[in-house]
Protein backbone atom coordinates (compact mmCIF):
# COMPACT_ATOMS: atom_id res chain seq x y z
CA UNK A 1 0.00 0.00 0.00
CA UNK A 2 1.25 3.37 -0.88
CA UNK A 3 2.02 5.75 1.98
CA UNK A 4 0.62 8.78 0.30
CA UNK A 5 -2.58 6.64 1.39
CA UNK A 6 -1.33 5.94 5.12
CA UNK A 7 0.34 9.32 5.74
CA UNK A 8 -3.69 11.49 5.73
CA UNK A 9 -4.30 8.55 8.63
CA UNK A 10 -1.27 9.03 10.27
CA UNK A 11 -1.58 12.78 10.22
CA UNK A 12 -5.14 13.01 11.18
CA UNK A 13 -4.24 10.81 14.66
CA UNK A 14 -1.42 12.73 15.36
CA UNK A 15 -3.26 15.80 15.03
CA UNK A 16 -6.28 14.76 16.29
CA UNK A 17 -4.88 13.96 19.68
CA UNK A 18 -2.14 17.19 19.64
CA UNK A 19 -5.45 19.17 19.58
CA UNK A 20 -8.13 17.81 21.25
CA UNK A 21 -6.13 17.01 23.78
CA UNK A 22 -2.65 18.35 24.09
CA UNK A 23 -1.46 14.64 23.74
CA UNK A 24 2.07 14.06 21.47
CA UNK A 25 1.73 10.99 19.57
CA UNK A 26 4.61 9.30 18.35
CA UNK A 27 4.28 6.40 15.06
CA UNK A 28 6.95 3.45 15.30
CA UNK A 29 7.54 1.52 12.25
CA UNK A 30 4.12 0.03 10.78
CA UNK A 31 4.16 -4.18 10.18
CA UNK A 32 1.84 -5.58 7.74
CA UNK A 33 -0.77 -8.00 10.03
CA UNK A 34 -0.96 -11.63 10.07
CA UNK A 35 -4.37 -12.48 11.71
CA UNK A 36 -7.63 -10.89 12.49
CA UNK A 37 -7.21 -9.80 16.69
CA UNK A 38 -6.54 -6.74 17.07
CA UNK A 39 -3.86 -5.90 20.69
CA UNK A 40 -6.04 -3.57 23.04
CA UNK A 41 -9.00 -4.14 24.75
CA UNK A 42 -11.77 -1.45 22.72
CA UNK A 43 -11.76 -0.82 19.11
CA UNK A 44 -12.90 2.38 17.37
CA UNK A 45 -13.73 1.18 13.48
CA UNK A 46 -14.51 3.36 10.27
CA UNK A 47 -15.43 1.94 7.17
CA UNK A 48 -15.49 4.25 4.21
CA UNK A 49 -16.29 3.58 0.56
CA UNK A 50 -16.42 5.85 -2.88
CA UNK A 51 -16.08 4.69 -7.01
CA UNK A 52 -12.56 4.94 -6.45
CA UNK A 53 -11.63 3.32 -3.10
CA UNK A 54 -12.86 1.47 -0.27
CA UNK A 55 -11.58 0.60 3.22
CA UNK A 56 -11.30 1.09 7.02
CA UNK A 57 -9.61 2.66 9.79
CA UNK A 58 -9.17 1.06 13.16
CA UNK A 59 -7.85 2.39 16.33
CA UNK A 60 -7.18 -0.39 19.43
CA UNK A 61 -6.06 0.70 22.30
CA UNK A 62 -5.47 -1.18 25.45
CA UNK A 63 -7.42 -0.05 28.97
CA UNK A 64 -5.27 1.58 30.40
CA UNK A 65 -4.57 4.07 27.06
CA UNK A 66 -8.58 4.16 25.95
CA UNK A 67 -9.28 6.07 29.79
CA UNK A 68 -6.02 8.30 29.67
CA UNK A 69 -7.97 9.12 25.98
CA UNK A 70 -11.69 9.66 27.54
CA UNK A 71 -10.09 11.52 30.26
CA UNK A 72 -8.31 13.90 28.08
CA UNK A 73 -10.81 14.82 25.95
CA UNK A 74 -13.70 14.95 28.74
CA UNK A 75 -12.07 16.08 31.66
CA UNK A 76 -13.26 13.31 33.44
CA UNK A 77 -11.67 10.40 34.81
CA UNK A 78 -13.10 6.59 35.01
CA UNK A 79 -11.49 3.81 36.30
CA UNK A 80 -13.65 1.22 33.82
CA UNK A 81 -14.35 0.43 30.10
CA UNK A 82 -18.06 1.97 29.91
CA UNK A 83 -20.31 3.26 27.33
CA UNK A 84 -18.97 7.10 28.28
CA UNK A 85 -15.34 5.73 27.01
CA UNK A 86 -16.99 3.36 24.14
CA UNK A 87 -18.49 6.78 22.45
CA UNK A 88 -15.06 7.95 23.05
CA UNK A 89 -13.37 6.06 21.08
CA UNK A 90 -15.71 6.03 18.54
CA UNK A 91 -15.64 9.71 17.90
CA UNK A 92 -11.96 9.84 18.13
CA UNK A 93 -11.96 7.50 14.67
CA UNK A 94 -14.96 9.22 13.14
CA UNK A 95 -12.44 12.54 14.16
CA UNK A 96 -9.29 10.36 12.63
CA UNK A 97 -11.32 9.44 9.61
CA UNK A 98 -12.81 12.71 9.13
CA UNK A 99 -8.88 14.28 8.61
CA UNK A 100 -7.71 11.61 6.51
CA UNK A 101 -10.69 11.85 4.07
CA UNK A 102 -10.03 15.74 3.92
CA UNK A 103 -6.39 15.34 3.22
CA UNK A 104 -7.12 12.63 0.91
CA UNK A 105 -9.01 14.67 -1.38
CA UNK A 106 -6.30 16.85 -1.86
CA UNK A 107 -4.95 13.42 -3.93
CA UNK A 108 -7.86 13.68 -5.60
CA UNK A 109 -9.38 10.63 -3.45
CA UNK A 110 -13.07 11.39 -1.96
CA UNK A 111 -14.85 8.62 -0.03
CA UNK A 112 -17.98 9.19 2.25
CA UNK A 113 -17.33 7.53 5.94
CA UNK A 114 -19.37 5.10 7.98
CA UNK A 115 -20.72 5.63 10.87
CA UNK A 116 -18.23 4.05 14.22
CA UNK A 117 -18.54 0.87 15.50
CA UNK A 118 -17.05 0.18 18.75
CA UNK A 119 -15.98 -3.09 19.92
CA UNK A 120 -15.17 -3.99 23.58
CA UNK A 121 -13.05 -7.17 25.15
CA UNK A 122 -10.14 -8.72 25.36
CA UNK A 123 -8.28 -10.82 22.53
CA UNK A 124 -11.55 -9.71 20.00
CA UNK A 125 -10.84 -9.94 16.27
CA UNK A 126 -11.54 -7.23 13.42
CA UNK A 127 -12.22 -8.18 9.97
CA UNK A 128 -11.55 -5.35 7.51
CA UNK A 129 -13.40 -5.90 4.53
CA UNK A 130 -11.37 -5.10 1.89
CA UNK A 131 -9.39 -7.95 1.31
CA UNK A 132 -6.26 -6.33 0.91
CA UNK A 133 -2.97 -6.41 3.49
CA UNK A 134 -3.90 -4.75 6.62
CA UNK A 135 -1.49 -2.10 7.90
CA UNK A 136 -0.64 -1.51 11.53
CA UNK A 137 0.87 1.47 12.87
CA UNK A 138 2.00 1.66 16.33
CA UNK A 139 1.99 4.53 18.47
CA UNK A 140 3.43 5.75 21.61
CA UNK A 141 1.23 8.39 23.84
CA UNK A 142 3.31 9.23 27.38
CA UNK A 143 3.86 5.61 28.44
CA UNK A 144 0.97 4.28 26.34
CA UNK A 145 0.74 2.43 23.69
CA UNK A 146 -1.64 1.44 20.91
CA UNK A 147 -2.50 0.68 17.49
CA UNK A 148 -3.92 1.99 14.23
CA UNK A 149 -4.79 -0.27 11.14
CA UNK A 150 -5.55 0.84 7.90
CA UNK A 151 -6.61 -1.03 4.81
CA UNK A 152 -7.90 0.17 1.84
CA UNK A 153 -8.27 -1.07 -2.19
CA UNK A 154 -8.19 1.40 -4.75
CA UNK A 155 -10.28 0.76 -7.42
CA UNK A 156 -10.17 1.70 -11.37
Amino acid sequence: MDVRYINPFINSLINTLKMMMDLDAVAATPFVKDNSKTSGDITGVIGFAEKKIMGSVALSFPEKAALMLFEGMTGEATDEINRDVEDCIGEVANIVAGGAKTEMAGQGLSFNISVPSVVVGQNHSIRHKAETPVIVIPFSVKDETFVMEVTMKLTD
